[in-house]
C-alpha cells in the first residue's frame, strides 16, 4: 500500500498554504471546569434499606439454590429545606465483582478483602463484610445535591456465588437486581406508608421520576446495567424481559454509563445499547480486565448506536480506585501513563498480613495506599458532565460538551484520552482502507495484517525470555511456551497502521468519496498509538520513541490543503497481545491482539467548504493506527459543490485524483 506523491500535490502546498478557512483547533480558550466539582443547591440525606434474604426465583430463574437480597444506600436531596416537591430524577448505581469479607490489617495498611459470604450473607468469624456499594458515595452525595434521587445496590448476596445455568458471570441476575430495585422503589413512590416502613420513616412518596433514569455499573455491574436497560427498553437479552416491561412499564431510562465493564455476553450474543447516549471509562492501568475486552465494545456500539457516544480513557487509573472500598490496586501501567496514586508510597508484600499467601502467585508486591483521590475526581467529572446532561427534565446539554474531544480542559485533571461519536449525525469518510496513498518509506499494512507480521516476534521473544511479558505477570498459569498461537483475528478493528519510521516529512493521504455534495461541521478522526517492546527494554514506559509523535493533519479542499492542526500522540499501551478470552474455555495460549483505545481528534469545518480528503504529515517519525474517519454532516447540498468550481479548481481536482490513482499500489 505505498506510493509516491509527487510535484504536483508538493507544488499544490506551497500555492495553498496560506489559506486559513479553518481555525487551529489549538487556538481555543480551554473551558474553566472547577465549577463541576462544586456541590448543587441541595442538601444530602443518606438512608440504607434493606428486604429478608430469600429464594426469589424471578431473580434466578434457572437455578433455585442461589438465595438474593434487596439492599443498598439511598442518596436523596434535601428538598423539604428548600421547599422543593420534585419528582427528582433517578440514578442507580451497580457494583461489580469482589471479595465480600474484609481481614483485619494493622494500622496505615490498605483493606484486604478475601473470601465469599455463605448463603445467608455471613462472613466468616472476626471479618467483616465489605460494603462495596458505599464505594460510589462520593457520587451519590454528589448527585444528590443537584436533586438526584441515587440508588447504590448492594450485591453481596451474589457478588462471589457460582454462576447458574445459561448465567456464567450473573450479569443476567445483576441485571435483575436493577429492576428488581426499580420495582421497589415504584412502591416506595406509590404507597407512603411502604416507603416509611422500609426507610425508617422517610417518606418519598411521590418523589421519584421513572421517566428519567440514569444508570451506572462498574466491571460485572456494567454489563448488569447494559443488560436491565436492553431487557427494560428493548425487549432483548433474557426471556423473561417481556415480564420486567408490563411490570415496570412507564419507566423510561435516558443514558446508561459503564466503568471498566465486562463485555463476555451469553451464548455468543453480546449486547449494546442503541437508543440513549452511552458512555465507558477505561482505565489505563487495568489489573482486572486485562484483555481489555471492554473496549471492543466500543468499535461494537459505532455500528449499531443511535445516540452520542463517548469513551473516556482515563490514563494513569486502576480498575479498582473507582469505588473508594476496592482499596488493593496492583501496579499495573504497561505504557506512558502517570499512575494516579501514590508511587512514592511504602510498599508491604501481601504475605505479610496473609502467610498463607508466601511463596504464591498471590503475594504481590502492593504500595501502602488505600485509593486516589485525582481518580474519584475525574470520575466525579465524567458522569457529572454526562448524567447532568441527559437525565431530568432539568438536564443541560451544554455540559456533554465537556466529554467532546474538540473542548480544551483545564491542566488540573488527569490525561485522559476522549473517543466520541454520533451516529445520527455522522457520516463514514474513511473506514480504514480505502484510497489511501503514502510516500516512500512508509510503511501502511491493514490492522490484521500487522499483528500477524508481529507476532511471530512476540511469540519467539516470549519463548526465549525469563521474565514474563506484563500483561501475564498475574496469572497463576502462564501459557506454554512453544504453543503461542494468534486467535480470535474476527475481533481485530478495521484499521491501517501506519509507521513512519524516523521520517520528519513524509506523508500520507487519504481521498474521500462523495462529499463534496455534503456540508460538514466537522471531521472526527480516531487514533492510537502503542508500541510492543517488552522484551527489549528494561523500562518499558519509555521504549517507544519519539516520545510523543507530532503529526500535522490538512484538509484537502478544492482549493488545496488547508492547515488545521498539529497533534500529539503518546504509546500508551506497550502490549500488544493478551488472552483471546479470558471469560471463556479457551486455551491461555491462544492469544488476541489487544483493542485499540482510540482517540478522537475533532477538526472543525468552517464556511461550509466542501472536504475532499486529508493528509497527516510526520513531524518527528514514529507509528500511528488510524481507525474511522467521520463527518458531522450539518446540511446536506441538493449540488455538486463542483458546479461553484472555477475552472483552474476543477482541473486542480482531476489532475489529483488521476495523479494519486495512477500511483497507488
Amino acid at each position: 500500500m505505498t506510493m509516491h506523491l509527487g510535484y504536483l500535490v508538493v507544488f499544490s502546498i506551497v500555492l495553498f498554504d496560506s489559506y486559513k478557512g479553518f481555525p487551529n483547533t489549538g487556538d481555543k480558550t480551554k473551558i474553566d471546569i472547577d465549577s463541576i466539582f462544586e456541590n448543587g443547591p441541595f442538601g444530602i440525606v443518606e438512608a440504607s434499606y434493606e428486604y429478608p434474604t430469600t429464594y426469589d426465583i424471578e431473580l434466578t430463574p434457572t437455578s433455585n439454590n442461589l438465595t438474593i437480597q434487596i439492599r443498598g444506600q439511598l442518596y436523596y436531596p434535601n428538598f423539604t429545606a428548600v421547599n422543593r416537591k420534585g419528582p427528582f430524577p433517578i440514578l442507580v448505581f451497580l457494583p461489580g465483582k469482589h471479595p465480600d469479607c474484609r481481614t483485619p490489617v494493622p494500622p496505615g495498611y490498605p483493606a484486604i478483602d478475601i473470601n465469599s459470604t455463605d448463603s445467608q450473607g455471613q462472613c466468616p468469624d472476626g471479618m467483616s463484610k465489605v460494603a462495596n456499594h458505599l464505594g460510589y458515595s462520593y457520587l451519590g452525595r454528589y448527585f444528590a445535591s443537584y436533586g438526584y434521587i441515587v440508588v447504590s445496590i448492594d450485591v453481596v448476596s451474589i457478588n462471589n456465588k457460582p454462576g447458574i445455568d445459561g448465567d456464567i458471570t450473573l450479569n443476567f441476575v445483576r441485571a435483575r437486581l436493577v429492576l428488581k430495585t426499580l420495582e421497589k422503589m415504584k412502591e416506595w413512590n406509590d404507597s407512603a406508608e411502604k416507603c416509611k416502613q422500609v426507610l425508617d420513616g422517610i417518606d418519598l412518596s411521590g418523589h421519584l421520576d421513572f421517566t428519567q433514569i440514569g444508570l451506572m455499573g462498574h466491571s460485572r455491574g456494567g454489563e448488569g446495567v447494559r443488560n436491565a436497560y436492553n431487557m427494560l427498553m428493548e425487549n432483548k437479552g433474557s426471556s423473561d424481559a417481556l415480564m420486567w416491561r408490563n411490570r415496570l412499564a412507564g419507566m423510561n431510562i435516558r443514558a446508561v454509563m459503564e466503568i471498566a465493564p465486562m463485555y463476555y455476553g451469553r451464548d455468543g450474543v453480546k449486547l449494546t445499547v442503541d437508543n440513549v447516549p452511552w458512555a465507558m471509562m477505561v482505565a489505563g492501568c487495568e489489573d482486572d480486565e486485562l484483555d481489555y475486552a471492554h473496549v471492543r465494545l466500543a468499535s461494537e456500539q459505532m455500528k449499531t448506536a443511535k445516540h452520542p457516544n463517548y469513551v473516556v480513557h482515563v490514563y494513569g487509573a486502576n480498575h479498582e480506585y473507582f469505588n473508594s472500598e476496592w482499596q488493593i490496586g496492583i501496579p499495573s501501567c504497561f505504557g506512558d501513563q502517570d499512575p494516579l496514586w501514590d508511587v512514592n508510597a511504602t510498599t508491604f508484600k501481601v504475605s505479610d498480613i496473609l502467610p498463607y499467601t508466601l511463596n504464591t502467585f498471590l503475594d504481590f508486591t502492593l504500595p501502602k495506599v488505600n485509593g486516589s483521590e485525582a481518580q474519584r475526581r475525574i470520575t466525579i467529572f465524567v458522569l457529572a458532565s454526562f448524567f447532568r446532561a441527559y437525565v431530568g427534565i432539568n438536564a443541560d446539554p451544554s455540559l456533554g460538551t465537556l466529554l467532546d474531544p474538540s473542548t480544551p480542559l483545564s491542566g488540573d485533571l488527569p490525561e485522559i484520552g476522549r473517543q466520541y461519536f454520533n451516529p445520527v449525525q455522522s457520516i463514514l469518510l474513511f473506514n480504514g482502507s480505502d484510497n489511501i496513498f503514502g510516500t516512500p518509506g512508509i510503511e501502511m499494512m491493514p490492522l490484521q495484517e500487522y499483528a500477524q507480521s508481529t507476532f511471530d516476534a512476540f511469540a519467539k521473544a516470549y519463548d526465549a525470555s525469563l521474565v514474563r511479558p506484563p500483561q501475564f505477570t498475574f496469572m497463576p498459569s502462564p501459557p506454554q511456551k512453544g504453543n503461542l498461537s494468534l486467535d480470535c483475528l474476527d475481533q481485530i478493528e478495521n484499521a491501517i497502521h501506519v509507521d513512519f519510521g524516523n521520517s520528519t516529512k513524509d506523508e500520507i493521504l487519504i481521498l474521500f468519496d462523495k462529499t463534496h455534495t455534503l456540508n460538514l461541521m466537522t471531521i472526527d478522526i480516531h487514533l492510537a498509538r502503542r508500541s510492543s517492546c517488552w522484551f527489549t527494554s528494561t523500562h518499558p514506559s519509555t521504549c517507544a520513541e519519539p516520545r510523543e509523535m507530532k503529526i500535522v493533519i490538512q484538509l484537502l479542499t478544492s482549493n488545496g490543503f488547508i492547515t488545521a492542526t498539529t497533534i500529539s500522540l503518546k504509546s500508551r499501551y506497550n502490549m500488544q497481545f493478551v488472552l483471546c478470552n479470558a471469560m471463556m474455555d479457551i486455551p491461555s495460549e491462544k492469544l488476541a491482539f489487544l483493542p485499540v483505545m482510540f482517540e478522537t481528534v475533532r477538526i472543525p469545518v468552517t464556511n461550509d467548504i466542501p472536504i475532499t480528503g486529508i493528509k497527516f504529515l510526520s513531524r518527528n517519525g514514529g507509528s500511528v493506527i488510524l481507525g474511522d474517519i467521520m463527518g458531522t454532516v450539518q446540511v446536506p447540498s441538493s449540488m455538486s459543490s463542483f458546479s461553484f468550481m472555477s475552472p483552474i479548481c476543477a482541473i486542480f481536482n482531476f489532475l489529483l485524483v488521476a495523479f494519486v490513482a495512477s500511483h497507488r499500489i
